[in-house]
């Protein structure tokens, strides 16, 4: 049996979100710099012109190429980029075999991410190696003794007037201690970059220079012109085990996601694997998408990964995977998102003692099945452990959403749930069959975030074996598209009038069409126990139409709930469903 309340300690200090995710601080307020906006590049149809995938090669570097302090010598960069051709010279079948070429003069190019799986396959075959137990110092400061180390705006990479992204580092500190590698890939060169303590300020935080200099870099921030031209906001922080999160314009920090999920709420607990090591690539002048790759290790498997980061109203990030076996592994979740929620009038257990109305970073889990089936699936805060199922056959689509946008639903000055973004998912090439998974953990604040989705693998991975799959998040407001159904809008739970035991679900619909409510049909189903007084009642003042019905649970286990709009035996709604559980 899992225990939930360890688990979900488990994954919050893991996440390394605690500090940052839906508190407010240093790394959860967006970081600006105003410059003047580069000129994008446009193609003859209007559109902005794809960025290509650069390749590593072994010309001589230009003498204009921008080479910031903490970024290492030539000499250094070529050092690596000699272990980068010996990797890749040691292809397997699939593997590129254009990466180098004789000293004859001939150009040496190898693809980075080609690099970066060979890498990743050749650990798989390793033992797992954990990376270093952090200094004492490092572990010892506490939340706001790490907001005291602020990443100077002046250091930034990529910091020049043309240049249309920033990118700012962070320190190793407090929850965050696992030290990573972070490279710059140019056209011509390959260069790591140092930990600098002169790029950070540290304000009045009591540490000694030896301790600065052994601080080491924990993840980074990427910034761009996300909410007006010419000033630079951030757009991604990547930190923490293999977590990153992203906004769309006008949000806020809310839900992350993750490069793979392993043994996800299992009895053997979960396992979080590390992206170890980035390259990004150095931005053009008209780029209007970053791309980086990371390196994923891990007890039990490794991997190669490469964002194309394209911001926006809707924040685009494609992602490539291929994660290799190091050993057995049953559990494993492809496309993880991880969200809080804690209380809203769609959960029985909502408290009567907090001011605000409603707190949540996602309030419900939205599909689009293989079949078309559209659902829509209320989050709650259990008072146990809640592991749900849906989807044998790979979705079009899922994400966890916030589609409540109004201030006045929250009450929440600082928090600005509001603005916490909805964040879909569209699988593409390489998934296999599975299950779309969702995990609900109790949590006694907003401090923890307890949601899980992904996308659960039936078939394990043996050693020796590997996945390459493909897919996109959108970040932002709202969904990347709209809903050609009705919506549920929103969703209320209580007390069924007296002492029958029997709970009252409202369900309200949003219909576009106020004339054709009369001729709609609700459908309400239950796995257990029994449904009575369905009721469909116009709300034509707000352009819904409410569904109400009570349900007599049995006497014991959960209840699987279903309900939606039929007009002439056709759905014209979402499918709404929920589990009830008792308290």
């Amino acid at each position: 049996m899992v225990n939930s309340q360890s688990w979900a300690a488990a994954l919050m200090a893991a996440s390394m979100l605690t500090a940052c995710g839906s508190q407010t601080g240093s790394d959860a307020q967006q970081s600006a710099v105003t410059v003047p906006e580069p000129s994008p590049a446009v193609s003859e149809l209007g559109a902005p012109v794809p960025q290509a995938t650069r390749s590593l090669t072994s010309e001589d570097e230009p003498a204009s190429a921008r080479r910031p302090a903490h970024i290492q010598s030539v000499d250094q960069g070529a050092a690596l980029q000699q272990q980068y051709f010996q990797l890749a010279s040691l292809t397997t079948e699939g593997d590129s075999e254009e990466a180098v070429t004789d000293s004859g003069g001939a150009r040496n190019e190898i693809d980075v991410f080609d690099f970066v799986q060979a890498r990743a396959r050749r650990m798989a075959n390793e033992d797992y190696v954990a990376p270093p137990e952090a200094p004492a110092y490092i572990r010892n400061l506490d939340y706001n003794d790490y907001r005291r180390i602020g990443y100077r705006r002046d250091s930034a990479l990529f910091d020049t007037s043309v240049q249309p992204f920033r990118v700012m580092l962070d320190s190793r500190g407090s929850l965050f201690q696992t030290e990573i590698g972070m490279n710059v890939v140019t056209e011509t060169s390959l260069d790591p970059i140092n930990f600098n303590p002169a790029d950070f300020n540290f304000h009045d935080l009591e540490i000694s220079p030896a301790e600065q200099s052994g601080l080491g870099l924990a993840g980074f921030r990427l910034l761009a012109p996300l909410n007006q031209s010419g000033r630079f906001d951030e757009v991604m922080s990547v930190k923490g085990a293999s977590f990153f999160r992203a906004l769309g314009a006008g949000n806020h920090y809310g839900t992350s996601a993750r490069g793979i999920a392993v043994n996800t709420a299992s009895a053997e607990g979960e396992e979080f694997p590390v992206f170890s090591e980035f390259w990004m690539e150095e931005p053009g002048p008209n780029d209007q998408t970053f791309v980086f790759y990371a390196l994923l290790d891990g007890p039990s498997v490794t991997g190669a990964y490469e964002f194309h980061v394209r911001p926006g109203v809707q924040t685009q990030i494609d992602v490539s995977a291929v994660v290799f076996a190091r050993e057995e592994t049953d559990q494993i979740g492809l496309a993880p998102l991880t969200s809080m929620f804690e209380f809203a009038p769609q959960d029985p257990q909502s408290p009567v003692t907090d001011f605000r109305p409603r707190v949540h970073d996602s309030e419900g889990l939205s599909a689009v099945m293989s079949n078309g089936e559209w659902v829509w699936r209320p989050l709650t805060n259990p008072s146990t452990l809640q592991i749900s199922s849906f989807a044998s056959e790979v979705p079009m689509g899922f994400g966890l959403m916030q589609r409540t946008r109004d201030y006045n639903e929250y009450q929440d000055i600082e928090g600005e749930y509001e603005a916490r973004p909805s964040v879909w998912v569209t699988p593409g090439e390489g998934w296999r069959a599975g299950q779309l998974m969702l995990v609900e953990i109790p949590t006694p604040n907003e401090y923890n975030d307890n949601i899980i989705s992904y996308w659960r693998l039936n078939d394990a991975l043996m050693p020796g074996q590997s996945i390459a799959f493909d897919y996109s998040m959108s970040w932002g407001m709202d969904a990347p598209f709209n809903s050609p159904l009705a919506n549920v809008h929103a969703t209320r739970v209580g007390q069924a009038e007296g002492n029958s035991g029997r709970r009252l679900f409202v369900v309200d619909f949003e219909i576009a069409d106020l004339d054709s409510m009369e001729e709609l049909e609700p459908v309400v189903s239950a796995s257990a126990g029994e449904v009575f007084n369905v009721v469909a009642t116009p709300d034509r003042r707000n352009g819904l139409l409410r569904v109400s019905f009570e349900l007599r649970p049995p006497n014991s286990g959960a209840v699987e709930l279903r309900a939606l709009l039929n007009h002439v035996e056709e759905p014209v709604s979402e499918t709404w469903l929920y589990r009830w559980s008792p308290a």
